[in-house]
């Protein structure tokens, strides 16, 4: 009898441990499908925010708002990259125009001098003029172009460049030479102070068309009967080398973006002289592939200088 009340009993028991055991299992199923829906629920917020997002939106952000501690975090270095691709893609777009307006300007002149010139006969001067003319616009073209691949060939480049020991007083008197003809026209004093015997690794091209671009943006913003020096010399373990004119200067306002791509203090003399607003871009550019760094001051009336530094040894 005894033995049996314990069978009952036993019975009874697993019955119990069987119900609560699937009511358990039950509860944690639906906890966890409870838990799981709400749990993912920012997750999925998160991906439908990025689904929405193209390159005509790019000025939407993910809603960090009520965003989980460890959510938050990816939250906010996805709107950060969404930071970068919209001012990247804001670049392109305004490069892309300002290309095309660069391009499109000379290109029109050419395209209206020749069907000008074709309208009727003309005489072997007129014809003459016209293709010199046309040739100027061509060589404006080039330069743009030229400009322009330089500077897509290094913008991200991480390859080292080739240097070599360069006697930097020549490289600055190679310069001058080069350019004496044209401050000569211009009734400008082009001089040359360097430290003698001074010698520092570069790249001899690029750092030449550096210095060569700015010795010929400062003659062309030189009055006549001014002057434009450059000067090197070794200071702090850093070759410094100076451009300095006694042009019409700059305008503050002007100073933080005169390195931009295609900018241009004074559009109507440059448009005129037939500048394309890349010299000081590509100066800039040159400057930072010798991992140096390039500093402008200038006041209006009174002149602008130019001091790049660039690093003894890297």
């Amino acid at each position: 009898m005894m033995r049996d009340n314990d069978q009952d009993l036993l019975a009874r028991y697993r019955e119990r441990l069987g119900l609560v055991l699937g009511l358990s299992l039950i509860l944690c199923s639906l906890a966890g499908y409870v838990i799981a829906r709400f749990g993912t629920r920012p997750i999925h917020r998160i991906s439908r925010s990025a689904e929405h997002i193209r390159s005509t939106t790019l000025h939407e952000r993910i809603d960090t708002v009520g965003l989980p501690a460890e959510l938050l975090g990816m939250a906010q270095t996805f709107n950060s990259m969404l930071d970068r691709l919209q001012e990247a893609f804001a670049r392109v777009s305004q490069f892309s125009d300002d290309v095309a307006h660069e391009l499109r300007t000379p290109i029109n002149n050419l395209r209206g001098e020749i069907e000008v010139v074709l309208s009727k006969a003309r005489s072997d001067d007129e014809y003459r003029e016209t293709l010199g003319s046309g040739l100027e616009e061509c060589a404006r073209i080039s330069r743009v172009i030229q400009s322009l691949l330089f500077l897509a060939r290094t913008e991200n480049t991480i390859e080292p460049l080739p240097r070599e020991p360069v006697d930097v007083g020549h490289a600055l008197h190679t310069v001058q030479e080069f350019y004496e003809a044209a401050a000569s026209e211009a009734a400008i004093a082009l001089r040359v102070d360097a430290t003698p015997d001074l010698w520092a690794p570069l790249n001899r091209t690029l750092f030449q068309q550096a210095i060569g671009n700015l010795v010929s943006n400062a003659i062309a913003h030189t009055p006549r009967g001014g002057s434009v020096q450059m000067a090197a010399c070794m200071k702090a373990d850093q070759l410094q080398v100076i451009v300095a004119d006694t042009g019409g200067g700059i305008a503050s306002e002007h100073l933080p973006h005169v390195f931009k791509r295609f900018y241009r203090a004074d559009p109507a003399r440059s448009s005129a002289e037939h500048r394309v607003g890349l010299g000081l871009a590509v100066v800039k550019r040159i400057v930072e592939r010798h991992n140096g760094r390039i500093d402008i001051e200038s006041l209006p009336a009174r002149g602008t200088q130019v001091t790049v530094r660039l690093p003894f040894a890297d």
